[in-house]
């Protein structure tokens, strides 16, 4: 859902949120669930998700992703397996 600039004509002031629920399975046929647990806030200024954490949860494991983990609009996010201590990535 578009959350800012759907009233003016220049793209770099959009942003979006993004939230819900989503199931994908490998080719080998292994299911995993992906759940928003806080919005996901993208801004066209930003390459990146600027805010907002999700969970991925597979048959053994699960994983915590929060993108608003550094300063606005860089490309680091913090992954948490299994709920243990968090430890920084670089999105690509």
């Amino acid at each position: 859902m578009q959350t800012a600039g759907v009233a003016t004509p220049i793209r770099i002031d959009d942003i979006f949120s993004i939230t819900g629920t989503h199931t994908v399975v490998n080719s080998s046929n292994i299911q995993r669930d992906i759940t928003v647990l806080e919005a996901l806030i993208k801004k066209t200024a930003c390459a990146n998700i600027d805010n907002g954490k999700l969970k991925v949860q597979g048959p053994n494991h699960y994983a915590v992703i929060d993108f608003g983990y550094g300063t606005p609009c860089d490309n680091l996010a913090a992954l948490s397996i299994d709920g243990r201590a968090p430890r920084t990535i670089t999105l690509r």
